[in-house]
């Protein structure tokens, strides 16, 4: 009965994950207007704009990987006993202090970056 109710909860908040997430989609019309052979060898606003995605894509994984990661902790949790209990609340003190630097690493370099580049 008890691990019914663990798998029945495991699916539960996998499929609302699952439903919950939107799927990005990048889609652009293509338009060729007068190429005349100019070469560009890349501005700073193009690196910019390339370090902000993969910032924000660092950024946009931590968020997730904690969310999912604290959930499960936390049906573990009130499933759990007492001494399961405090266990998970010593793992989740590291966890949530993790979250936060990556997610303020990634702002900070973010900010470094669009304040320093050329």
């Amino acid at each position: 009965m008890r691990k019914s109710v663990k798998l029945l909860s495991v699916l539960m908040m996998i499929a609302i994950l699952t439903i919950t997430v939107a799927s990005p989609v990048f889609a652009t019309q293509a338009t060729v207007d007068g190429v005349e052979g100019a070469i560009t060898y890349g501005d700073s606003t193009s690196m910019q704009t390339i370090a902000g995605k993969i910032l924000g894509f660092i950024r946009n994984v931590a968020i997730i990987g904690g969310v999912v990661i604290i959930a499960i902790l936390g049906v573990k949790y009130m499933m759990g006993s007492l001494e399961e209990k405090s266990e998970y609340k010593k793992s989740m003190v590291p966890l949530i202090i993790g979250i936060v630097v990556v997610m303020s690493a990634t702002t900070i370099a973010k900010l470094l970056f669009d304040t320093f580049a050329l």
